[in-house]
């Protein structure tokens, strides 16, 4: 069964230069805390990432996958390619001016892993995945942190 936790957050950046830390994610492991190694498979015509390899510790497993990248005006959105230890990875981050050199950052995120894990713990999981990103995130991104 997954879980699906959605959480926002106000960061002290523009939208462009969260929406660039977002998308540079063969950096991630240089400031996203849980994620070990990036490579990133393939680029679209914008030299984005389209399909990125991640592997991550999940604190339960060390997680390898795929996802397949989409883009939209303010978002970034993934969708699981391939795992042995997910079913489903889904999720993405929405950006919007909130005026004053402010950003709202909305991450949304859909997760199934393979292995049986009581419900609480899954969604204590997926939360605690959520909250992390979104910190290493404005830690990223704020000026003078």
């Amino acid at each position: 069964m997954s879980e699906s936790v959605t959480e926002r957050t106000v960061i002290a950046a523009s939208p462009s230069t969260i929406l660039d830390a977002i998308i540079a994610v063969d950096a991630y492991p240089q400031w996203q805390r849980d994620v070990k190694e990036v490579e990133v498979l393939e680029r679209d015509a914008q030299g984005r990432p389209a399909r990125a390899r991640f592997v991550v510790d999940a604190r339960i497993f060390t997680a390898t996958y795929v996802l397949r990248y989409s883009y939209g005006e303010g978002t970034v959105r993934w969708k699981l390619e391939s795992s042995d230890q997910l079913r489903a990875l889904d999720g993405g981050y929405t950006v919007t001016d909130a005026g004053d050199g402010q950003s709202t950052v909305v991450y949304e995120l859909i997760a199934d892993p393979t292995i049986s894990i009581p419900r609480f713990m899954r969604r204590a999981a997926a939360e605690k995945i959520v909250r992390s990103a979104l910190d290493n995130l404005r830690d990223r991104v704020e000026p003078g942190r």
